[in-house]
């Protein structure tokens, strides 16, 4: 990710962080109104969202477990 500016880069590595790495990531990051789009709308979930953030933890972790995932 060495072509995008800060901004974006930042918005990824995020993403990356809570999500884990994906080619996906790095695809949108090509398209900065993409990045943005979807970091508002994840965002947006994650305030509003109507799950109880500690029941969306065990889901993720639940999930990654089922994946082979270390989380």
């Amino acid at each position: 990710m060495h072509e995008v500016d800060d901004e974006i880069r930042h918005v990824c590595e995020e993403a990356e962080r809570q999500s884990g790495t994906s080619a996906s990531s790095r695809t949108y990051a090509r398209n900065p109104g993409v990045v943005k789009a979807l970091a508002a709308f994840r965002a947006a979930l994650e305030r509003e969202g109507t799950i109880d953030p500690v029941l969306r933890e065990l889901v993720r972790l639940k999930i990654a477990a089922l994946n082979g995932c270390r989380y």
